[in-house]
């Protein structure tokens, strides 16, 4: 499964510029300074390019899938679906293995951990004609590998399980502060991922956590560059300092970035990493 430190290449949605146009700033200016290869993805329909193209398990072979989130399926939100088949800016795929999974899938509820898929329970409701054991199977026929599944938390529409966990590499993830907003969850969660991981779970020493600070383990990892939100908030420098110390080998740059944040989503939302 091909990590994030492997990837050099970053994709955003042509909406980004428009829709959030100082965090595009910044990210070009961010690009710029450490030499990272971005790139426009064309024919897109909103700015959330993790959840519709495909995902990358090696240097030539991704797996595409069938986008249709139930949270986008009212007609008048259908619009904002983008068919991965017709982006643009993607030649290179021609060349590559596409596998086709039969299922519908969001890429924001895909974190490839080393040898493994961390998903939430979202992909059985999305996929209700079929049974468990049926999509257990497809997914892990598709990605070669073993899928861990999280309870999934119905407050939280997206059912996204990169907004709950990012991997660290070395059999380590780090857990976002989920204890903050929901304590069940989060002794679930960690019940799960601590028979897999080694589990780092983000803290902050502050009255009230925000109700944005979930959004630090949404960071961006290109290469050895890692991205961390930036929210205005006192928590800001709290979780560079963590981030960092959990990822020594690696450079942290905070990255303002409520634009995204308020529409729902943190900056591996808004991009594709991969190798070319």
């Amino acid at each position: 499964m091909l990590p994030d430190y492997q990837a050099h290449t970053v994709f955003l949605s042509e909406w980004l510029s428009g829709e959030c146009p100082t965090l595009y700033q910044n990210l070009e200016l961010v690009f710029k300074e450490h030499g990272v290869d971005y790139k426009i993805l064309a024919n897109t329909n909103d700015i959330w390019c993790r959840d519709y193209m495909p995902i990358q398990t090696d240097e030539k072979r991704f797996v595409s899938y069938k986008y249709y989130p139930n949270y986008l399926q009212p007609i008048h939100k259908r619009r904002y679906i983008t068919n991965a088949k017709k982006v643009g800016n993607v030649d290179f795929l021609q060349q590559a293995e596409t596998v086709e999974l039969d299922l519908v899938l969001d890429g924001g509820n895909v974190v490839k951990c080393g040898n493994k898929i961390v998903m939430t329970e979202k992909v059985f409701v999305e996929n209700k004609e079929m049974s468990h054991n049926e999509v257990q199977r497809l997914l892990e026929e598709a990605f070669r590998c073993e899928i861990i599944f999280l309870p999934w938390d119905e407050q939280e529409i997206y059912g996204h399980s990169d907004g709950i966990i990012h991997y660290l590499g070395d059999n380590r993830v780090l857990m976002t502060n989920y204890g903050d907003f929901d304590k069940s969850f989060d002794q679930d969660f960690l019940q799960i991922l601590e028979k897999h991981f080694d589990v780092k779970t983000l803290k902050y020493n502050v009255e009230k956590a925000d109700e944005n600070s979930w959004a630090y383990i949404n960071y961006l990892q290109v290469g050895n560059l890692v991205l961390v939100p930036q929210l205005d908030i006192p928590e800001d420098d709290q979780a560079l300092q963590q981030i960092a110390e959990a990822m020594p080998q690696c450079k942290v740059v905070g990255v303002p970035a409520l634009e995204a944040v308020r529409k729902g989503g943190a900056l591996n939302c808004i991009s594709w990493n991969i190798k070319l």
